[in-house]
């Protein structure tokens, strides 16, 4: 009787163990070289993210949060400092956006308010984003697909949470 206990005792305590590990991790969505993912901070949603590497070993990010669309790139190979900001210009397309990228470390970020140059890297091959000393050249295929999922996967993580306390939140990509 008393090695039923034990045991028992052994299974209760070691079976949500067992549970959470079952669980599946949540994944991004691929969508041609574009990878999609919500991002949490604990169990609170921030952003969702759209990632691709260029050639050239370059991170290009899209991220839509709750001030709009952004896009980031970074580089091992970057030294840029922090809090510094640089003239750019990009172009997809017949579009062209002049703005100023700020910096922090090896990343640039520049926030993409502009509604016709966001229609253009749906519908554009590819996007420059031309700065004083090289042009960087970043393929846009599968981007309206991407950008539209990018969309929808922030949209979906708005939604209220489940009412159930014992269930984490669903994280959609």
């Amino acid at each position: 009787m008393r090695l039923f206990l034990a045991t028992s005792l052994v299974l209760v305590l070691l079976a949500p163990t067992a549970y959470a590990a079952e669980q599946p991790k949540d994944e991004a969505v691929t969508i041609g070289p574009w990878q999609i993912e919500a991002a949490y901070k604990g169990q609170k949603f921030e952003r969702c993210v759209m990632s691709r590497e260029t050639s050239d070993g370059v991170n290009v990010r899209f991220t839509r949060d709750v001030d709009g669309l952004g896009l980031s790139m970074s580089s091992p190979k970057w030294k840029l400092g922090r809090g510094k900001s640089y003239p750019v210009e990009l172009a997809a397309g017949t579009s062209l956006l002049k703005a100023e990228v700020e910096t922090a470390g090896n990343a640039v970020s520049v926030p993409v308010k502009d509604d016709r140059f966001l229609k253009s890297l749906k519908l554009a091959d590819g996007l420059e984003v031309r700065g004083e000393g090289s042009t960087i050249q970043v393929a846009l295929d599968k981007s309206a697909a991407g950008l539209e999922r990018l969309e929808s996967c922030y949209t979906k993580n708005l939604a209220p949470a489940e009412t159930n306390p014992f269930v984490a939140p669903s994280k959609k990509p």
